[in-house]
């Protein structure tokens, strides 16, 4: 088990305007035309790169009441890693923000919702599965895209701060901070960006894994019209005995969802 868990700006600007959209049309289908709800949409990074593929409007909804020219940081980051977004993007995107359960928004009101590794973070997973299908039109469709879910090797996404395999399934929040603490005084740097931004994202993370989403999903009335693992080849040998295999193996999935009738 190998690899950065954190890429670098480049790798994530790229990845996030190119081939998440890329990747949501190719198991989705075709966007063209769609009013499109990005649920924890971070950045927006792909809000921007949605509009390359004739998406009508993108809006992008998440926790931070940002500034009105919040955008226009967005361009410049694009620009500074040589991507020039669509020119009339100011008419097509637009930000909401929500308290994490209720969207602001009228029923049926998405031809498309999507999510792509937030729902890890949704401290109500019931409750914002119901708004998801509440916003949707009836022959809409969602796109859940999960990664990490929790139990596997990088569902503590501190793995690049701490070398121990699986030490977020047996180690109390408490050591983890330590070693974070211990990380920084190695590379002080990243104090703010460790212990401040990371450290935080980990202590909001759900637990969830993969089949409890997905026995959300089903009471939260859809139906899965497509589904895939996301999986690697693991060493498990330092992997916590009382763990589930499938929890173990499963480290992200994406999900195709329909309104049930």
């Amino acid at each position: 088990m190998s690899g950065k868990f954190i890429p670098g700006e480049v790798e994530w600007v790229t990845s996030h305007y190119y081939d998440v959209p890329n990747e949501t049309v190719e198991f989705s289908g075709d966007l063209t035309g769609k009013s499109v709800l990005n649920l924890g949409c971070g950045e927006m990074l792909t809000d921007f790169g949605l509009l390359n593929l004739n998406v009508k409007q993108v809006v992008g909804l998440d926790l931070d009441d940002r500034h009105p020219d919040h955008l226009l940081g967005v361009v410049e980051k694009l620009q500074r890693n040589g991507i020039t977004p669509s020119e009339d993007y100011a008419g097509r995107i637009a930000y909401r923000h929500y308290d994490g359960v209720k969207f602001p928004f009228a029923d049926g009101e998405f031809d498309f919702v999507f999510s792509w590794s937030a729902f890890e973070h949704v401290s109500d997973v019931p409750a914002v599965l119901a708004e998801i299908r509440r916003v949707l039109r009836d022959d809409g469709r969602a796109f859940v895209q999960v990664h990490p879910w929790y139990h596997c090797f990088w569902g503590s996404h501190l793995s690049d701060y701490i070398p121990e395999p699986y030490f977020h399934l047996t180690q109390s929040p408490e050591w983890i901070k330590g070693q974070l603490e211990k990380y920084v005084i190695e590379h002080p740097e990243s104090r703010d960006m460790v212990l401040g931004y990371m450290y935080g994202q980990y202590r909001i993370l759900n637990g969830y894994s993969a089949n409890r989403f997905y026995r959300d999903v089903i009471a939260a009335g859809f139906q899965v019209l497509k589904a895939k693992l996301i999986s690697y080849e693991l060493d498990l040998s330092q992997a916590p005995p009382h763990a589930e295999f499938s929890d173990l193996m499963i480290c992200g999935t994406k999900m195709l969802l329909a309104k049930k009738a």
